[in-house]
């Protein structure tokens, strides 16, 4: 009987491995450490200026911020004491958004750069990938040049980003996403939030209990997508304490948005 060296990568120890990971946020950092721990060498391809995907950076962690804070806000506004006066809150969005910056690197720095200068197993390559065969990537670097990269096993944790509707005349406005609207340093007087997902109703929630007048378009109920029942008592709720700052319009039907600009 006759016995072949060579072995498919399925056949190659968990020691073996070089393993490649598309994208750098929780999924993607979680699978690094996870392969690491079992001996795998791993490189972590990112594109984008900073590591850390979608949570620390544009998503959990500046959101939970703002919403806290137009939770205090809302609080001293609205307490129901009868010793203590309701006062309006004195914001600067601009402090606000400075706190949150602050927070995001610090984080960022912690739970993601550290981990990764400690752990001799990992390393980052900066660039965008794409496939040139099944354990192949070819990683696009920012000064123009191209990186062949061989790996046992490809993770593809690449998350995901905002998806901007084809409304007619949307693009000639200075529209926000969801990153804009946390990090962004002035408080609107009025604010127009297109869609009724978890991450539209925080921010709709946010601002209005900030000060911003906030009009939620939705086709459906609140939260159609994940639970309408539930949407439905939130609409409820929003409609009792949010005092008139917030307005929900339901089935709603887009056919162009316009920028009109009145006198100067």
């Amino acid at each position: 009987m006759s016995t072949n060296s060579c072995c498919s990568p399925n056949d190659i120890q968990p020691e073996q491995l070089h393993v490649a990971i598309i994208g750098s946020g929780s999924g993607a950092f979680a699978s690094a450490i996870k392969a690491a721990e079992g001996g795998a060498r791993v490189t972590i391809i990112e594109g984008a200026d900073v590591i850390g995907g979608c949570c620390v950076n544009v998503g959990c962690v500046p959101s939970k911020i703002l919403i806290r804070a137009a939770q205090l806000a809302h609080q001293q506004r609205t307490n129901p004491f009868d010793g203590l006066e309701n006062i309006q809150p004195q914001l600067s969005r601009s402090l606000l958004a400075h706190q949150q910056n602050a927070r995001v690197e610090e984080l960022r720095d912690a739970k993601y750069q550290r981990i990764l200068e400690s752990n001799p197993a990992l390393s980052l390559l900066k660039g965008y990938a794409r496939f040139k065969n099944q354990n192949t990537l070819l990683v696009h670097k920012s000064d123009g040049s191209e990186e062949e990269l061989v790996a046992d096993r490809i993770l593809i944790a690449t998350g995901s980003t905002p998806s901007i509707p084809p409304i007619k005349g949307l693009v000639d406005t200075p529209y926000w996403t969801s990153t804009e609207a946390l990090f962004a340093e002035e408080l609107p007087s009025s604010l127009v939030v297109i869609g009724s997902s978890v991450v539209a109703l925080e921010i709709a929630q946010a601002y209005a209990r900030l000060g911003s007048r906030v009009t939620i378009l939705a086709r459906h109920t609140l939260l159609y997508a994940e639970d309408p029942l539930l949407g439905e008592k939130l609409a409820e709720c929003f409609e009792k304490k949010v005092l008139g700052y917030l307005i929900i319009r339901k089935q709603v039907m887009f056919l162009m948005i316009a920028m009109v600009f009145i006198g100067n």
